[in-house]
């Protein structure tokens, strides 16, 4: 027993026994150096429990008193053999008690080694090829052979390629082909047998099994190329670079020939590796150049989610929140501000249900965390954005108060103007103004075709394209997002595009792409988030018979972040945002305290003195009412549906269409086309094909 135990419990108990000759010794030779070391080391160790027992949870002090036990009762016995009188008999025998209880005591004491009974217990083997090798050398087919040289030819599956080597001196036997089926749980016509190896004799053969390509052996290389990387296939022209095997994921980096840029269909390839796309199983992803990581799950890694706190919501000196957990398990960081560009825009897409209004009180407690202002209008009223009103600046909804808050976002950037005159620079860090994020959600419904939606449309222009530098930020919030009804050209786009997109669940049938009015990076698809994950039933089961309808995991939350770059899938953070009126925990989200961040004292005089700071709930009055009129008055931009209205004088293809108008984005063309046939404007006699209606 001893012999097998790990050279530091050797090392310990070597030290109680000599702990306990000189606790039988040292305490008759009575030398006040002596005493005073054991003292000051006793005290010491209960000076160490004490502070360890006060901060610490009930564990951690259970533990350390544990360790400290061998100290204190050496003190202790040390300590009460001084202080008797001549030497008696038991200052000798409890010494050597001392040290036996010690030696027994100790697998419990130390925390950095285990008993020999589990450090000689077998490791359980990690990783495919160690778990194939671990099933063969267990199964009765083995017949005393071994399983070496596993490879596996296809990351989704059991197959692989094997060498079956006999005894020495033996050849590899006759294998019963169900007998090894049935090992690796696979059907019998997936086992091909063994084969001779090249250069090798009858003591090492060849075991091929691929349940998943019922050909023979194909190779995961031959299979991603005729599957994926083919001109037609998931990401054309890409290639297998390095595979690496995780616990519970395989991760694949692929790439495209040096000037291409790789590209992604994700429904495409989770149908090339046999998974289906609403399992959030394989997750794919660029760098925005030629590189592509597919990563595939056992199980999907977005059922779980992350409370939020106040310390993930608060931006560091450069603008960076957490905002969720990636598929990886890595933070997903969203942004406020650039030193270089100033405020950063943003946006947030997503159905009812889909995590959109957290993703909103997520940012208006980093804005809060960062000492900034915020700014909520929405086209109606909503309770659980209500609940977070109290802890920002201003909040309601209808599109007069939104009217009335941008109005004032558009006087303020005169007002800061004259601001950073004064002090000599834009908006940064020293500005003596804080940060302004004016939130609009339902923007779609605010900029309706009525007077104040126009100028909610026009405001918003005006601050998407010169607030950065007056630190104002605006950000853009709906079920889909139609940059069209407020230009939707290329600059709008840029200005919004550095900032934070989140791409939640979006409208059934309808892309990432399509939801967020061409938003995304040329060439970026993004996975389509299911309304659950495991739920309903298969064509298999309804084939069965069964009727029972399974509930999924929710998707809330779910989603993509685009901070400049290529998206990120994730799951945003978690706050507790009830329905049903049993109450929030936005107190352990927001500044604690309580307090709400609102404009300086000048800033708030000088839009008094424009009337432009008073209740924007109040009844609408006849100035303002000139005032819209006369904004929606204005000559209004050529949005991309009108100059495609303007282009179309006969019979046009998509294509013909874009390349008749190079300078709007393709997303961009491809909507307004869409939402003109809806409209009426226009026809669509045939998939691709538009005409106008005379």
């Amino acid at each position: 027993m001893m012999s097998r135990l790990p050279l530091q419990a050797k090392i310990e108990r070597t030290a109680y026994g000599v702990g306990a000759a000189c606790l039988a010794a040292l305490p008759q030779l009575d030398d006040g150096g002596v005493n005073a070391s054991v003292a000051v080391l006793g005290g010491g160790c209960a000076w160490w429990l004490y502070r360890r027992a006060t901060r610490s949870d009930f564990r951690t002090a259970l533990v350390a008193a544990q360790r400290g036990l061998p100290v204190l009762t050496g003190a202790a016995a040390y300590a009460a053999a001084v202080t008797a009188d001549g030497a008696r008999w038991w200052e000798y025998a409890a010494p050597v008690a001392w040290g036996a209880l010690m030696a027994v005591w100790l697998p419990v004491t130390r925390a950095s080694w285990t008993p020999s009974s589990t450090a000689l217990a077998p490791a359980a083997p990690s990783g495919f090829a160690e778990q194939t090798a671990a099933k063969w050398a267990a199964s009765q087919a083995a017949q005393q052979t071994r399983l070496t040289d596993v490879e596996r030819l296809h990351p989704t599956g059991k197959d692989f390629t094997a060498v079956v080597v006999a005894p020495a001196g033996l050849p590899v036997p006759r294998l019963d082909l169900d007998a090894v089926a049935a090992v690796f749980d696979v059907p019998t016509s997936a086992v091909h047998g063994l084969e001779d190896m090249l250069g090798s004799g009858p003591g090492r053969k060849r075991l091929t099994i691929t349940p998943s390509d019922r050909s023979g052996g194909q190779t995961f290389e031959d299979h991603w190329r005729e599957r994926v990387g083919g001109h037609d296939g998931a990401i054309p022209g890409s290639r297998v670079t390095k595979v690496v095997e995780h616990p519970g994921r395989v991760m694949i980096l692929a790439e495209v020939p040096s000037g291409q840029v790789a590209t992604i269909n994700h429904a495409q390839l989770c149908s090339a590796f046999g998974v289906k796309a609403a399992e959030l199983r394989l997750i794919a992803e660029t760098d925005g150049g030629s590189k592509a990581l597919v990563t595939l799950y056992e199980t999907s890694p977005l059922t779980s989610t992350r409370a939020a706190t106040r310390e993930l919501l608060t931006p560091d000196a450069d603008g960076y929140w957490v905002i969720g957990t990636a598929h990886d398990g890595t933070d997903v960081y969203a942004r406020l501000w650039d030193p270089k560009l100033g405020a950063l825009h943003g946006y947030v897409v997503g159905v009812t249900g889909s995590g959109k209004t957290v993703a909103f009180v997520l940012g208006l407690a980093a804005v809060a965390n960062a000492g900034g202002v915020s700014w909520l209008a929405s086209l109606d009223p909503d309770a659980q954005l209500a609940a977070a009103g109290k802890y920002i600046d201003r909040q309601g909804s209808g599109r007069t108060y939104a009217a009335r808050a941008t109005r004032a976002a558009v006087a303020l950037m005169t007002i800061r103007g004259e601001i950073n005159a004064e002090v000599g620079h834009d908006f940064s860090a020293a500005s003596p103004y804080p940060l302004l994020v004016l939130d609009l959600d339902e923007f779609n419904g605010l900029c309706d075709d009525s007077d104040e939606g126009q100028e909610i449309a026009a405001n918003s222009v005006a601050i998407a394209e010169r607030g950065r530098k007056y630190g104002m930020a605006v950000k853009f919030g709906g079920q889909t997002l139609d940059l069209s009804r407020i230009g939707g050209d290329r600059s709008l786009r840029e200005q919004t595009r550095s900032g934070t997109g989140v791409v939640l669940r979006t409208v059934s049938g309808i892309s990432g792409r399509q939801a967020t009015e061409g938003m995304l990076p040329e060439g970026v698809e993004l996975a389509d988030i299911p309304i659950a994950i495991g739920g309903g039933l298969s064509i298999e089961d309804r084939m069965e018979g069964i009727t029972e309808v399974p509930h999924g995991a929710s998707t809330a939350g779910m989603g993509h972040v685009l901070t400049g770059s290529a998206p990120r899938m994730m799951r945003i953070l978690y706050a507790h945002l009830p329905k049903d009126g049993t109450g929030h925990n936005l107190d352990d989200l927001f500044p604690e305290g309580g307090g709400v961040f609102t404009l300086t004292a000048r800033e708030v005089e000088a839009l008094d003195a424009l009337d432009l700071y008073g209740d924007w709930t109040a009844p609408v009055t006849e100035a303002e009412t000139a005032a819209a009129q006369q904004a929606a008055a204005k000559p209004k931009r050529v949005t991309a549906k009108d100059r495609i209205l303007a282009v179309l004088t006969g019979e046009m293809t998509a294509k013909e269409i874009r390349e008749a108008l190079p300078d709007i984005a393709a997303g961009t063309v491809r909507n307004a086309l869409s939402a003109a046939v809806e409209e009426g404007l226009i026809s669509n006699p045939e998939h691709g094909v538009y005409a106008p209606l005379n």
